[in-house]
């Protein structure tokens, strides 16, 4: 199973291949520079940009947007060789702009294999992309966060200058994983992906032809809630039913290789919504060993003063679920800084890690925080947490790779700028529970934190809703609170 997995991953390594190396063997960066111009310009000239590949329920699924000024499209599967296996009929969801996002989701999908693509919708036909589909439960996935893709008044090409930064930390992570001999077969990005969640921002974020063919999956930052594009920008599996959540986005799972992943909406403080729409997650797939969780804001790296009061509410919400469910790992953002937590359980550190060190059985759950793609934070203002095992102060752009198995996590961490590895950490476990034989401490007060956590919600979401009116977007009052 194993050696046709590498072949899959090397057929794929090699149908990207040229274009990664057509930024990685130029020898100047303005040679660089003027690759990517150039393709930006002609992948967002018209109004079917955007294209992007987002994952399904499992591995048998993906979901394929893109915008339209027609409200009618379809997307056409093909095989290998070129032959068409199905047509896929999109929904579509009516944009501000007036026009829409159409969204179809391919089903019945088989691997290991390559597959093929392209959209159409009036008389638009995208170009045709190709994805794999993994018949292993082990796979890598490229883990970042903050890309923040801006739309800058003052500079006239910032959108296309920080989607460039973006397009070249995947290619530096897709070039770091083929020298290992692995493919990146899935992207997580922990939030923010726009700085004024504007529509022209994500149309950056997916300029590139990586998202097209990388199931790329993304959480709400706070940034993304600046307007009210997000909302149509993904189309999502196993999205949450909630009493309240954001107008923009929600909560949803999937499942890939032997893990199951919570992409959460972490601006929604509702404590009882999340935690129900974990369990009913953890419910419909019990067998599945591993459970990661994405979500934006920071909880323990403790680095900016000034937050630390939210952070200890953030505590109160989350550490709780993810104790209670046994969470391995959750990959964050919203501080632009690394850090990688010890093994917390009850908001207390009960094992220490170390930079490439291996926790085995973890009995709690490990928080990661990578940096910023175009805003990085300098080393000011910092004041570490007791409960951070290893952090990285650096300017430079952070990727990671995370090599998922059946019995590990492991995560290497390098800076697009000098290549290098600058943290590790290995999670292993010996059975499907690993370390997590604790229950969650009924504590008297989590009933309360259920009713503080839903007002504060409730209040946070009237005042996205008065600034998305004073922006000029017509939204009902209901759904404009309660999302």
């Amino acid at each position: 199973m194993k050696k046709t997995r590498r072949f899959s991953a090397l057929v794929m390594a090699l149908v990207m291949l040229f274009t990664c190396a057509m930024s990685f063997t130029a020898n100047a960066q303005d040679t660089t520079d003027v690759i990517w111009n150039s393709y930006y310009a002609a992948s967002t000239e018209q109004i079917e940009a955007a294209v992007m590949l987002t994952p399904g329920s499992n591995e048998s699924e993906r979901y394929v947007s893109w915008y339209s000024e027609s409200a009618t499209g379809t997307v056409v599967l093909l095989d290998a060789l070129g032959r068409e296996i199905d047509t896929f009929e999109a929904t579509a969801k009516a944009t501000p702009q007036g026009d829409y996002r159409l969204g179809a989701v391919i089903s019945g999908l088989k691997g290991p294999g390559v597959y093929a693509y392209y959209c159409k919708s009036g008389n638009w036909q995208s170009t045709t992309y190709t994805f794999t589909v993994d018949g292993d439960t082990s796979f890598t996935a490229m883990y970042m966060t903050d890309i923040h893709v801006s739309g800058d008044k003052f500079e006239e090409n910032s959108i296309r200058d920080t989607a460039g930064k973006l397009n070249n930390t995947i290619e530096a992570g897709l070039s770091k994983a083929l020298l290992n001999g692995k493919s990146v077969d899935l992207i997580l990005s922990a939030g923010d992906q726009a700085s004024d969640g504007l529509r022209e921002e994500y149309i950056g974020v997916c300029a590139n032809e990586y998202t097209k063919s990388i199931p790329f999956a993304t959480v709400v930052g706070n940034h993304d809630r600046k307007s009210v594009d997000y909302r149509y920008f993904t189309f999502q599996p196993n999205t949450a039913d909630m009493h309240l959540k954001s107008y923009v986005g929600t909560d949803y799972w999937f499942v890939k290789g032997d893990v199951l992943f919570f992409m959460i909406d972490s601006n929604n403080t509702s404590m009882a919504d999340h935690r129900r729409f974990v369990k009913e997650a953890v419910e419909a797939n019990p067998d599945v060993k591993w459970r990661v969780a994405v979500f934006h804001h920071d909880l323990y790296s403790g680095r900016i003063p000034s937050r630390e009061s939210e952070n200890q509410f953030l505590r109160l919400m989350w550490a709780p679920i993810a104790d209670e469910f046994g969470f391995d790992l959750c990959l964050l953002g919203h501080s632009h800084y690394y850090t990688i937590s010890n093994v917390m359980y009850n908001n207390k550190t009960v094992t220490a890690t170390e930079n490439g060190g291996t926790v085995t059985n973890a009995e709690g759950t490990i928080y990661m925080v990578s940096g910023s793609i175009n805003n990085p934070r300098n080393s000011e203002e910092v004041e570490l947490s007791e409960n951070i095992g290893h952090a990285h102060l650096t300017e430079d752009r952070i990727y990671n790779l995370i090599d998922f198995s059946e019995d590990s996590i492991e995560i290497k961490s390098y800076t697009v700028e000098s290549g290098e590895e600058i943290g590790s950490i290995t999670i292993e476990k010996t059975t499907n529970e690993g370390g997590h034989t604790y229950k969650t401490p009924a504590k008297w007060y989590y009933p309360l934190i259920d009713v503080i956590s839903f007002i504060a919600g409730f209040i946070n979401n009237i005042g996205r809703y008065y600034d998305n009116t004073q922006l000029g977007f017509d939204i009902p009052l209901f759904e404009g609170i309660f999302g």
